[in-house]
């Protein structure tokens, strides 16, 4: 470009404006041709294809690609301009401007970054994440999302400082110690978080699992955070346990891996009862219901000789969890209202008491 300037029959001055326009006509060209030509070919492009991620990461890049290119030229520029007035401006204005045009231009850069990331990830999430079983990766997307933006933001940042002559090693120093009180502070929240991670990966239970809580409490799976897990109970009401304690406890999973819940009636009868009467007519109950399973097939079992009554049990399933409660209360009333055709009887608590007559007492009387 020098040197065809310097073939031009004119004054120096002219000889910089006629470059300065040069150079900003060539930068609103390349951004024009950028814009209208090369991204509406890969536009068209990208409509042909079964995906759409495509589409997202060209939506999301080509205004800053077009500012990219303005940054660029801008730096041209002013390179040009300091090559040819370097006798009349100080070599500290020049380097200020370079240091300013650098710092658009990382931050452009970086910006351009946390969107091709947002979109790769919102696809993702969108599309993939979705479509799956877990919610493992619903939960795991935005977090992952964020925290990227910020690690490219603080690296934007560091570079910038680090061009303007700003001390990086002072300034990681003291973020080293900031986010050692920031940890100390917030330990109970990274232990809820690990434990939510744990949770996520090791999947002990699902949401819509039904679980038994230490306290023997049967509730549902609700939501699984990062810092907590939600549990909905009998009574529609919703319990939130912090996950730090939640790894620490010892939880029943009813319905994992089969989501099929298991039904007990437990009964005594008199020890006047028939007891193979007494197997058929539970047995019989347990058909007649609904939602009780023919697979696996209901069983009967004699528990005990209980003090005042012959223990039996009716062991059987349901295929959802939320059946559990309403076919257990409605398969006792069953087998209640039958025990009563047939004359089983339920006996209440009896003691035998026998009163004997001491031969001192006797003698005394007399």
């Amino acid at each position: 470009m020098e040197y065809l300037l310097n073939e031009i029959p004119v004054s120096d001055l002219i000889r910089t404006l006629i470059g300065m326009a040069a150079i900003i006509l060539a930068t609103v060209l390349a951004s024009t041709v950028l814009r209208s030509v090369v991204f509406s070919i890969i536009g068209k492009l990208t409509h042909r294809t079964s995906t759409t991620l495509d589409n997202r990461l060209l939506e999301a890049t080509k205004s800053y690609l077009a500012l990219l290119v303005y940054v660029f030229g801008l730096s041209v520029l002013f390179s040009f301009i300091e090559s040819r007035f370097t006798e009349y401006v100080s070599e500290g204005f020049f380097r200020v401007i370079d240091a300013i045009i650098y710092g658009i231009g990382v931050v452009v850069v970086a910006i351009l970054i946390v969107r091709v990331l947002s979109a790769i990830l919102g696809w993702y999430g969108e599309t993939i994440a979705a479509k799956t079983d877990t919610t493992l990766d619903d939960e795991f997307v935005p977090l992952l999302n964020r925290t990227l933006n910020i690690v490219v933001i603080t690296l934007a940042v560091v570079i910038v400082l680090d061009d303007f002559g700003v001390d990086i090693k002072g300034l990681v120093a003291v973020l080293g110690v900031g986010s050692l009180a920031v940890a100390l502070a917030a330990q109970d929240t990274l232990a809820n978080m690990i434990g939510g991670f744990t949770i996520m990966i090791d999947r002990p239970f699902r949401v819509g699992d039904m679980v038994r809580f230490p306290d023997g409490r049967r509730v549902v799976v609700h939501e699984i955070g990062i810092r907590s897990t939600k549990f909905l109970t009998y009574d529609n009401t919703l319990v939130i346990v912090p996950n730090a304690e939640l790894i620490k406890s010892t939880i029943h999973n009813i319905t994992y891996p089969m989501p099929r819940v298991r039904v007990v009636v437990d009964v005594g009868v008199s020890y006047d009862s028939d007891i193979e009467l007494v197997h058929k007519v539970m047995l019989e109950e347990a058909a007649k219901h609904p939602d009780i399973l023919a697979d696996p097939k209901p069983a009967f079992f004699f528990l005990s000789f209980g003090d005042s009554s012959l223990d039996v049990s009716l062991r059987c399933h349901v295929a959802r969890a939320e059946d559990h409660r309403r076919a257990s209360s409605e398969l006792r009333i069953q087998v209640l209202e039958r025990f009563r055709t047939e004359g089983i009887e339920i006996p209440f608590p009896q003691r035998v008491v026998t009163m004997v007559e001491s031969d001192k007492g006797a003698g005394a009387d007399r």
